[in-house]
């Protein structure tokens, strides 16, 4: 499902893959070839989400953006389950499954979060259309890539399967 936060719309090449079931609110840009699969959860609330060309955020995956900007660099890979807040990814980033990265928001005071989240949802909508996104420049500079040799055969195997169905999807949603 695809939201706005308030004003704020995503903005989902026409390239990009997005689950059904997966959910993306707010400003959140996603680049052409990403995969973005079920339950995955990606929200914007306080700071964007740019999601770079040709990454895979897997299943039940949740990428928060509320004080930082969260960039996903190039050719990134969000394993299952992990979840991402208020933190940049440079190009070739691997997390794996069911790592947290970025700040926590355990460590905020609930009660002035909770105020907060009230505030940003107050206008919330679903979107019923999706726009051509046009890219912008290039993005600001990423943090050096996270070493990526040690992802074993298994994972990569994994990762064909993952992008044969995206391409089968592809397809089916084009018709062909």
């Amino acid at each position: 499902m695809i939201y706005s936060c308030g004003p704020k719309r995503p903005k989902i090449d026409e390239d990009a893959y997005v689950a059904p079931t997966a959910v993306v609110s707010g400003d959140v840009t996603i680049a052409g070839g990403c995969a973005i699969l079920h339950g995955a959860v990606i929200t914007a609330e306080g700071a964007p989400i740019e999601i770079g060309e040709e990454c895979v955020v897997m299943e039940h995956a949740v990428l928060r953006a509320t004080t930082k900007k969260l960039v996903v660099g190039d050719r990134s890979v969000i394993g299952v389950s992990a979840c991402v807040v208020d933190t940049s990814l440079g190009v070739d980033s691997h997390v794996p499954n069911a790592t947290t990265l970025g700040e926590s928001t355990r460590s905020r005071n609930a009660q002035s979060y909770a105020a907060f989240l009230r505030k940003t949802h107050a206008d919330d909508a679903a979107v019923e259309e999706r726009k051509q996104t046009k890219r912008a420049g290039p993005p600001e500079t990423l943090p050096k890539p996270v070493d990526v040799q040690g992802v074993d055969s298994a994972m990569m195997l994994e990762l064909q399967e993952m992008e044969h169905k995206r391409q089968e999807a592809l397809r089916k949603q084009r018709g062909s």
